[in-house]
C-alpha cells in the first residue's frame, strides 16, 4: 500500500542568507518544516514548524506568480492561501512519498530573531550562496534555497 503524506519545507531568508539545518538523522543539510498536522492548513503548518525548529518567527512570502483577483466586497470569497513557491513528490522509502509544498518566508519584522540553541538538527544557522557547496548541501536544497533568495530580493527593495 502507498502512503503519501503532505509536508512543508521552508526557505526562510534574512539578509541575503538562507536558515539551513543539519538534520541529525539523514545527516543532510535541510530547510525548516515536517508534517502538515490533520485539520491544519499548509500555511499554519509552515509558520508553526519553523517556530518550533528554528524559534524564528516567520511571515510566508508569495511565490513569483501574484494573482489579480478582485473580489465584491459584498460577495463571500474563499479565503486565500499563500501560493508556493513550488511542490514536489519525493519518495521517502519504499511505499511511502511525502507530497512537500515547497515555501518562501522572511522573520517578521521588527521581533528579534533569535535562534533556538537545541534544536532536532545540528549547525542551525543562516549561511550564504558561496557557502552550500563546501558544506555539501546537495543541488536540490541549492536549488529551491537560490529560487527564495530570487523570490525574496524584489520584496526587499
Amino acid at each position: 500500500m502507498l502512503v503519501r503524506e503532505f509536508t512543508v519545507a521552508v526557505f526562510v531568508v534574512h539578509e541575503e542568507r538562507v536558515l539551513l539545518h543539519r538534520h541529525r538523522r539523514l545527516g543532510m543539510w535541510l530547510p525548516p518544516g515536517g508534517h502538515i498536522d490533520p485539520g491544519e492548513l499548509p500555511d499554519e503548518a509552515a509558520i508553526r514548524e519553523t517556530l518550533e525548529e528554528t524559534g524564528v518567527a516567520i511571515e510566508l512570502v508569495e511565490a513569483p506568480l501574484a494573482l489579480d483577483i478582485t473580489l465584491a466586497i459584498d460577495e463571500p470569497s474563499p479565503l486565500r492561501l499563500i501560493q508556493p513557491l513550488g511542490i514536489q513528490l519525493e519518495d521517502i522509502g519504499p511505499g511511502h512519498q511525502h507530497i512537500d509544498l515547497v515555501y518562501v518566508a522572511r522573520p517578521v519584522p521588527g521581533q528579534p530573531i533569535q535562534l533556538l540553541a537545541e534544536t532536532g538538527g545540528a549547525d542551525l544557522a543562516w549561511y550564504a550562496p558561496d557557502e552550500w557547496e563546501a558544506m555539501g548541501v546537495n543541488a536540490e536544497v541549492r536549488g529551491w534555497a537560490s529560487a527564495a533568495l530570487a523570490v525574496i530580493r524584489p520584496h526587499s527593495q
